[in-house]
């Protein structure tokens, strides 16, 4: 009789303790912490002897990465952050913009004309 009387006692704690854990009971410091979202990205490719594409709108805090899809050496030069990166072929490199603004971009590596525009909300 003692037996069944400590079973009943232990399936109805285990009930118990589940339901609690079940029912979101547990840590609220897991509940109440901030959800972290990822940064916005964007791609802009060297091919072709061009910026592809060549206009491009962003909200501040994108990261942009610049890659290098032609076989010699390109720049990303954008003056008004005083930015003056190689890349070599098959590499890439990336900024995050963070200043809103309208900003000109170009290689100055290439006889013609490689040339872009980002506008950072």
């Amino acid at each position: 009789m003692k037996f069944i009387k400590n079973l009943t006692l232990l399936m109805i704690l285990g009930l118990s303790l589940s339901m609690t854990v079940g029912c979101g009971g547990g840590d609220k410091a897991a509940d109440a912490a901030p959800t972290e979202q990822a940064a916005a990205t964007a791609t802009i490719k060297l091919s072709g002897y061009k910026f592809n594409p060549n206009t491009i709108s962003i909200t501040a805090g994108t990261i942009v990465t610049f890659m290098n899809e032609d076989p010699e050496v390109h720049n990303v030069r954008i003056p008004a952050l005083n930015i003056d990166e190689n890349i070599e072929p098959g590499a890439s490199w990336t900024y995050t913009f963070a200043t809103a603004g309208e900003f000109a971009v170009d290689n100055r590596m290439t006889e013609s004309p490689m040339q872009a525009t980002i506008t950072v909300q």
